[in-house]
Formats: structure tokens, C-alpha cells, sequence
């Protein structure tokens, strides 16, 4: 049986105009997939551990037209579809409708997969929504303006160190794309030098939220990534960026500790505390 529909947030819609819109947009999205779930699914392997499903780009065509009837003019570029290119514009939507589509199709929990919905100004994060459709959480943000959860301000927790947090280890469903650099601090996190506990999530969107929200004890996330076959697209870092950092947190380079763009693809440590992150970075160093 279908779920209910998800309303948009009042709080994020009083926030700002990008945020209201952007909101809308992961909403519409979020519900087509509530709509299907329980459903038999045909899906296309683009990868080995690598998915797309018709309710992708079901999702995708309602996020895309939101943002397409909006006043707002920008480019878009979205996961299942070619970019879509405004000149002159400074501003682009970035988009990705089902994130997390191995998760959903295999129903591994309902806090897996999300909907993605950012906007960019200059390439910098503008707003970010991340919406999770099974369980109605609803994360967002405006540059500026504050991160929030379901309308509560979300603030990094107190640091702590390397030796007493638990760090998940984000790595490719398809082995021969694993780095070396990813592959060795794995290793090195599971020694005395490393963590208190070193784990690997099931495919799980969204994870850099539960950074910030008190619901799980998790302190870091590190995301292999390599420019042979890509596995954290800019789809799948622009919104989750922009709540992060907007709270405070970072996403930084493995190998140099600056700071991660939307473009980039490289190994990267997602963190809410920037000191833990250079502990991580010192492990591969």
C-alpha cells in the first residue's frame, strides 16, 4: 500500500524563496517514490552495486518540473538526464532524485535512500534540501541562514577524538575501483592508532546528516572516489555539502585536507568536526 503523501515544510518555506522552491521540488519527488513503494520495480544495472529503476526517473521528471516552472532561472543537472544549460545564468539546480536507488529497491530501511536537491551560486552552495521519503525527515539549508532539521537549527556536537568515534567507510560495490588510499586507511583506522569503530554502511544516501542529528553516534564518514568510475557525483555531494558546512561541518580531500568542491573526485572525509578530519588525513600521511 502506497504511503501518504509528504506536505513541504512550512518552517523551510518561510526561510527563503530558493529553499521554498527547492523544498517543493524534493517533495514532489519524494512522493512519487512513496507511491511506489511495495511495488514490483524493473531495474537496469549501470554498475556492478550500480542501479537505476523506473522510479528514478519517475522521481526525476517531478523534481524537474518544479524547478523548471519556477521563477528562478538556472541550469540544472540532474543524474538520470543531460544538463540542462541557461546562459548567463550564475545559479544551477543539482539534482539527484533517488539517491540511494540499491537501498530503496532492495528495501534495506527505511533512513537509506533520500532525494537531493541543491542550488549553486558562482559554483559555491547556495540551498540544500535533503529529503528522506520513507521516513519524512526533512533536512535543508540557505547560506547564511542556518541548517536545519524539520525546523530545529542543527549545530555540530562537541569534538571528540580519533581513538573514541565511530567512522564509516563509504566503498564501491564494484572492488577494482577501490584506491589504494581508501583501501590502506581502512586498514589503519582498525589499528590502535585508529578508531573506536570502523564500519560500512549498507548503500545509504544522506549519511552526512546523521552527523549533525543526534540520531546515531557516528562521527565521520570516508568516501572512496576515484575519476575511473565515479561514485560520489556532484549530485550526490552538492546538497549534503551545503547542510554541513552551513552547520559547520566540512567535506575535505584524503590526500591534501582542503576543503572539497562539487566538481572534484577524489577520496574525501565528511566530518562535523575539521580537527578529526586532519586525525584521518594524518593516518594516509
Amino acid at each position: 500500500m502506497a504511503l501518504a503523501p509528504l506536505a513541504v515544510p512550512v518552517h523551510g518555506s518561510a526561510l527563503s524563496a530558493e529553499v521554498k522552491i527547492a523544498l517543493e521540488a524534493a517533495v514532489a519527488g519524494a512522493n512519487v517514490i512513496r507511491d511506489w513503494v511495495g511495488k514490483p520495480l524493473a531495474m537496469e544495472e549501470k554498475g556492478v552495486g550500480d542501479f537505476v529503476s523506473e522510479v528514478d526517473k519517475r522521481a526525476e521528471a517531478a523534481v524537474l518540473q518544479v524547478l523548471n516552472d519556477s521563477p528562478i532561472k538556472a541550469s540544472i543537472l540532474s543524474e538520470e538526464s543531460d544538463p540542462s544549460v541557461v546562459e548567463g545564468s550564475s545559479r544551477c539546480w543539482i539534482v539527484d532524485p533517488l539517491d540511494g536507488t540499491s537501498a530503496f529497491l532492495f528495501r534495506v530501511g527505511d533512513p537509506f535512500p533520500s532525494v537531493l536537491v541543491a542550488l549553486e551560486q558562482e559554483n559555491q552552495p547556495l540551498v540544500g534540501v535533503v529529503l528522506f521519503p520513507l521516513t519524512g525527515e526533512c533536512f535543508y539549508s540557505h547560506r547564511g541562514l542556518g541548517a536545519y532539521k524539520d525546523g530545529v537549527r542543527l549545530y555540530p556536537p562537541a569534538p571528540r577524538r580519533l581513538q573514541d568515534v565511530w567512522i564509516d567507510m563509504n566503498q564501491y560495490g564494484n572492488a577494482r575501483y577501490e584506491t589504494g588510499m581508501f583501501a590502506y586507511l581502512r586498514n589503519k583506522l582498525r589499528t590502535r592508532e585508529g578508531a573506536k569503530l570502523v564500519t560500512s554502511f549498507p548503500p545509504h544516501s544522506g549519511v552526512a546528516m546523521r552527523l549533525l542529528d543526534g540520531t546515531t553516534g557516528l562521527s565521520a564518514v570516508v568516501h572512496d572516489n576515484n575519476a575511473d568510475n565515479v561514485k560520489q557525483a556532484p549530485w550526490d555531494i552538492a546538497a549534503p555539502r551545503a547542510i554541513l558546512t552551513e552547520a559547520g561541518g566540512c567535506f575535505v580531500s584524503l590526500r591534501s585536507g582542503r576543503d572539497i568542491q562539487t566538481l572534484d573526485c577524489e577520496p574525501m572525509v565528511v566530518t562535523s568536526d575539521r580537527a578529526l578530519a586532519q586525525e584521518i588525513i594524518d593516518l594516509v600521511q
